[in-house]
């Protein structure tokens, strides 16, 4: 694939990152952040038909509630953390497992946090854990495609 000519001095300029490199802008963070939006709503609908239909409502209510305000206070700082702590890292499946881990026990603690660990509330466990770490795969796999097609880098291999 040919890398589009970009002039020198507007990068040096503007400071666009390399998304082959792993090196990430607040743009890359702010479209993840909404790519995450859209998954913790979709999957507290999908959550709310599978176990309560008549209380769809009620469940994107509470994914609004718990789900976004955990996405924002845990999810952003984890993710920034991760994409940080693997720029060094060229194999793209490991990104994605460390943010499928780190969706993961952000899925678990905002469902423990919201059930106050009450084991009755055993069952919204699985969708948490499922919504939590569906909505980080997909969100830094969609920023990372979103930073290579605007800024025209080839994805790093791995070796």
């Amino acid at each position: 694939m040919m890398e589009p000519e970009v002039d020198e001095p507007l990068r040096a300029r503007y400071g666009w990152r390399d998304p082959a490199a792993n090196e990430f802008t607040a743009g890359d963070i702010v479209f993840g952040w909404v790519v995450g939006i859209g998954g913790v709503l979709a999957g507290s609908l999908i959550s709310g038909l599978v176990l309560v239909a008549e209380g769809l409502v009620v469940a994107l209510a509470y994914g609004a509630l718990i789900g976004l305000p955990a996405l924002t206070l845990y999810g952003v700082p984890a993710a920034i953390a991760a994409a940080a702590a693997l720029r060094r890292v060229a194999a793209e499946w490991v990104h994605l497992a460390a943010f499928g881990a780190l969706g993961a026990i952000g899925g678990l603690l905002a469902v423990l946090v919201f059930s106050s660990g009450d084991p009755l509330w055993s069952i919204l466990y699985a969708p948490g854990i499922l919504t939590g770490t569906a909505t980080a795969v997909v969100a830094r796999a969609l920023a990372k495609r979103r930073a290579i097609r605007t800024r025209g880098a080839a994805p790093a291999t791995a070796s």
